[in-house]
């Protein structure tokens, strides 16, 4: 229990200090004429770093019905997995902390029709996703993504 009050406590602190230093165009405003048109977005992460970004997606893994159907906007760097029993392809996009010694993965639903592998980026590409955030269960265990997302890279 002590455990999970200093783990909220530090998450508190963490979102305090990020929503403080919050550019305002960052704070839920929209690049006129983006892939994020379509959505008014809740909580952008995409203008930090690190470790500001990394206790935020743990945050929302401990909390996750704090967040659900929270528009969020995130950057890190494109990876896919393929689960070699069902053939399922999750997409995700990965987050080092701020000495890259630990990563936080946030899978994502692309929205519309896409071919995979065509259409996507190449793995380590950097990416912005989009989405609203949802949970789902497979088998017993709940997993996080973000849903009708719009990705864009360079």
């Amino acid at each position: 229990m002590r455990m999970k009050k200093i783990a909220v406590l530090c998450s508190a602190v963490l979102l305090a200090c990020l929503l403080l230093s919050v550019p305002a165009s960052a704070a839920g405003e929209n690049a006129a004429g983006g892939d994020d048109a379509a959505h008014s977005i809740d909580l952008d992460l995409s203008p930090f770093t690190g470790t500001v970004v990394y206790a935020q997606i743990y945050q929302m893994a401990l909390y996750p019905e704090d967040y659900i159907g929270k528009i969020i906007r995130l950057s890190g760097w494109y990876d896919v997995i393929v689960n070699s029993d069902t053939g399922i392809v999750y997409t995700v996009c990965l987050i080092p902390d701020t000495a890259a010694c630990c990563t936080q993965g946030v899978e994502f639903v692309w929205a519309g029709e896409h071919s995979f592998p065509e259409d996507y980026p190449e793995p380590g590409a950097e990416i912005t996703v989009t989405g609203r955030f949802e949970t789902y269960f497979e088998g017993e265990w709940e997993y996080m993504h973000l849903v009708d997302a719009e990705v864009r890279w360079e």
